[in-house]
């Protein structure tokens, strides 16, 4: 059985044209083994590329990305030479702050980087610890050799980390998605809250889209959202999010050695040039939401896209050259980080990323799927959506939706005044509480169920119409002959008497009395 790498080879090279038997002589592999996976990937295709470009993600074909079904029982372990020699790396770059802080006589020296290395578990001698530390030293010395790209064959791509004002909340650290073209270097950036798995991936859906296209090969460091780990001292094992991005759109993927960023400087470059570009002049670094942060990111990359690079080339000309070498772009591909078998607890909530958030409380006890996308989470049983709220990112958070309780909420309403679910509550909603009905949470209730089927500006309005008429009785049944009345006199106006103020007076006043009389007509009955 293959594994999800080894699919992706059996694509990409089916995309270049080459034969199913070639394919299965170059990988010694089954030639049926690469018949099955060619033929999966060709049909998912052909149902992506005929749906509607404006088709839901859950419309997509699934197929192109299912990961294969392997045995991992006789699995020996790996060498763990690679991350070893990143500790060592680690452990230098600390000895360099030491001395530029006045701490020389604190720094590591071999032998206790060495017995450093055999506490966390590394198995490594110490002749290689030696080694390692020569050749690390000997990196400042290296020679670069320049190299020629094809317009629309490489980008890359990196992170970058900057601090904002998002919200009046106070600076905090936003992850900065930087992509470069090799041949143009035309630049392109996104903020999200963390680095995670969505946001890598909707980095990328979001990047191709701006471009019309796909380039061909992709270039990355050592990012953990990409290397999932290192199997040798210049191998790694991609993630599956960087498998599933790989496979769906075509490209190939390459990794540069640890610590060289010359090996992609112009994304190297390009983080730090955006970075100070968009965010360094003073007023620069407020924004009222993270939306708007990005407007004005896109915007600074369009104008660096439209200003002369050094050697005279402007990235928006040269990236009019490399789009008619892009792959076709194929519909977007769904991004979501997917949790299963979530169990409901007690409170009705569901643990996704360490943030609770809240299902109807009917579910109390079940297992559901949780969809965590990078703006907003979705939570199903089975293919039914049954929650979905904004994002949060506070370890241990409650994101509470009032209306998931109205059944617990019917059997205590005591609990309403102080629950969590009424403190998060709209605005609107906690005003409607506070002005009508505080310390009656049993008549707030059922104009809570009706909130929820009429909407809150609907019964918010119909309250004031009522409060106008009547006096201290606000119950829900009341509230809907207001709003149906209301809704029935704009589907069908009577004809007017006459637009002067008296005549709008008159048709209020008798309005009131209409309403009165079928009130008083419900009451007596």
């Amino acid at each position: 059985m293959i594994d999800l790498v080894e699919k992706q080879t059996i694509i990409l090279k089916h995309r270049e044209g080459i034969s199913n038997r070639q394919i299965a002589s170059y990988m010694k592999i089954d030639k049926n083994t690469v018949n099955k996976y060619v033929n999966e990937y060709d049909d998912a295709m052909a149902k992506l590329l005929a749906t509607d470009p404006g088709a839901s993600e859950d419309q997509l074909s699934p197929e192109i990305l299912i990961k294969p079904k392997y045995d991992t029982s006789n699995r020996g372990r790996r060498k763990s030479t690679e991350e070893a020699i990143e500790v060592i790396r680690d452990c230098l770059e600390e000895n360099a702050k030491r001395r530029q802080t006045g701490r020389s006589k604190q720094q590591m020296r071999k032998i206790e980087i060495y017995d450093y290395l055999k506490k966390q578990g590394y198995s490594i001698s110490y002749s290689t610890v030696k080694r390692v530390i020569a050749d690390i030293k000997k990196e400042i010395d290296e020679a670069f050799i320049k190299q020629e790209y094809q317009p629309g064959i490489q980008t890359e791509f990196d992170w970058g980390e900057v601090t904002l004002d998002i919200g009046g909340t106070g600076y905090m650290r936003y992850q900065m998605a930087v992509f470069s073209s090799a041949y143009g270097n035309h630049r392109f950036a996104h903020l999200y809250r963390t680095q995670d798995t969505a946001a890598f991936q909707e980095s990328h859906v979001d990047y191709f889209a701006f471009c019309g296209g796909v380039f061909h090969t992709v270039v990355y460091d050592n990012m953990r959202v990409a290397v999932k780990t290192f199997v040798g001292p210049s191998e790694k094992e991609p993630t599956d999010a960087l498998l599933e991005l790989s496979i769906y759109y075509g490209f190939d993927f390459r990794f540069c050695n640890v610590r060289r960023g010359n090996e992609k400087s112009h994304v190297e470059r390009s983080v730090d040039v955006v970075r100070h570009f968009a965010f360094a002049e003073p007023g620069n670094d407020c924004f009222e939401s993270l939306e708007a942060a990005n407007e004005h990111l896109m915007k600074k990359c369009m104008e660096k896209n439209a200003s002369a690079l050094s050697d005279g080339r402007i990235p928006d000309e040269c990236f009019g050259e490399e789009k008619a070498s892009l792959m076709p772009l194929p519909p977007k591909m769904p991004c979501f980080i997917k949790r299963v078998h979530l169990k409901v607890d007690k409170f009705s909530t569901v643990t996704a990323n360490r943030v609770h958030y809240s299902v109807p409380d009917r579910y109390v006890g079940k297992r559901l799927d949780a969809r965590i996308y990078t703006g907003f989470v979705e939570i199903y049983d089975g293919s039914e959506k049954v929650a979905r709220h904004e994002r949060h990112y506070g370890r241990g958070e409650y994101v509470i939706d009032i209306f998931h309780y109205l059944k617990t909420l019917k059997r205590k309403p005591g609990a309403l005044s102080q629950s969590t679910a009424l403190l998060q509550a709209d605005t609107k909603i906690k005003n409607i509480y506070e002005t009508y009905y505080t310390g009656n949470a049993k008549d707030f209730l059922p104009v809570l169920e009706l909130m929820d089927e009429l909407g809150v500006d609907a019964v918010e309005k119909a309250l004031k119409r009522l409060a106008e008429i009547v006096i201290n009785d606000y119950s829900a049944d009341k509230i809907r002959l207001i709003h149906d009345h209301e809704t029935q006199a704009v589907a069908s106006p009577e004809k007017p008497y006459g637009n002067d103020r008296l005549s709008e007076k008159s048709r209020q006043t008798l309005s009131q009395y209409d309403i009165l009389r079928e009130l008083q007509t419900r009451r007596a009955g």
